[in-house]
């Protein structure tokens, strides 16, 4: 077969074959192109909004302010008139507070407490001084006209003399003391007994104790 014969034979021989894998190839690699720069395009532009874009910071949320009270809207055609002030109580005496108390007349007694004294002693005990509150609230809301007597009293023991004396001082110490709890002292009269028309008769500390007083008689 001459030589330029056998050149053609084998390019037709080959390129047919070859252009059709070359078609095959092509179309493929069109194919992978394509379908890659869908998945680079794709995945690249998620990726890059997910980059460039920044995400939002969610707002604080909006704090709640307490509403200012609102404001009074005046009219100057009405005059405004304040409130008067309440008058402040003044502090009484002692006397007159026990004299103007509120409570009720007959929740109070009606006899006066006996005080007693302790031995050779005519200064008012602890005790002596409730008994003697409550007997100037009696004197001044039941008997605030009429005369006491207030008598003082000793034991057997001691001289007549002395105890005449120490009774006396006694029945002082308790007007006094009424009297500065406001009681009047025109109303109030002393008389020492001393020793004489004890309480008790019994020669015991008991009757001794009980001899030893400043005891009240209305007149």
């Amino acid at each position: 077969m001459p030589r330029d014969m056998r050149a053609t034979f084998t390019r037709r021989k080959l390129f047919p074959g070859s252009y059709g894998i070359l078609g095959l190839l092509v179309a493929l690699l069109g194919g992978c192109s394509s379908f890659h720069n869908v998945s680079i395009v794709s995945h690249g532009d998620g990726m890059a909004e997910e980059s460039t874009e920044a995400i939002p910071t969610p707002a604080p949320p909006p704090v709640a302010s307490h509403p200012s009270a609102p404001e009074t809207e005046s009219d100057s055609s009405f005059p405004v008139v304040s409130q008067p002030l309440k008058p402040q109580p003044v502090p009484p005496t002692m006397g007159s507070a026990i004299a103007t108390q509120s409570a009720d007349d007959s929740i109070l007694p009606r006899t006066l407490e006996d005080v007693f004294f302790d031995y050779d002693q005519y200064t008012l005990r602890g005790d002596a001084a409730s008994a003697l509150e409550q007997n100037a609230k009696v004197l001044l809301k039941r008997y605030s006209n009429r005369e006491i007597l207030i008598e003082g009293h000793c034991d057997e023991r001691g001289t007549e003399e002395y105890n005449l004396i120490l009774g006396e001082r006694r029945a002082m110490v308790v007007k006094n003391y009424l009297v500065d709890l406001g009681v009047p002292a025109a109303n109030l009269r002393i008389l020492s007994l001393g020793k004489n028309e004890p309480f008790c008769l019994q020669p015991t500390l008991q009757c001794f104790q009980q001899n030893r007083r400043a005891h009240f008689v209305l007149k």
